[in-house]
């Protein structure tokens, strides 16, 4: 009784180790994307489409912790899976003659 004891002991410790060691990390999507914060400059366009397009992203919590200052054109401050961000980044987008 007391080997059957200590051989269930050893392969749940076992189980354990083996499981514990492969936890997932938080800091990562499901699709293993890193998540980085970024900086997207908005258009000079109303409705901005860039705004728009970072707003139905929140919404769907692919991009989170969005902060948009108000200014023209709005600058969003956003953290997400860099290729998303990298994309907003590169949006075409209409800027105000006074901006350089």
């Amino acid at each position: 009784m007391s080997n059957k004891l200590n051989l269930f002991a050893v392969v749940f410790l076992l189980f354990l180790a083996i499981f514990g060691c492969t936890s997932v990390d938080d800091s990562e999507t499901t699709t293993g994307t890193e998540m980085v914060s970024g900086l997207i400059i908005g258009s000079a366009e109303h409705p901005d489409p860039v705004l728009e397009m970072v707003r139905d992203l929140e919404k769907e919590g692919v991009l989170q912790n969005v902060i948009v200052r108000e200014s023209f054109p709005v600058q969003i401050e956003v953290t997400g899976p860099k290729s998303v961000i990298e994309k907003l980044q590169k949006m075409p987008r209409k800027v105000s003659p006074g901006f350089k």
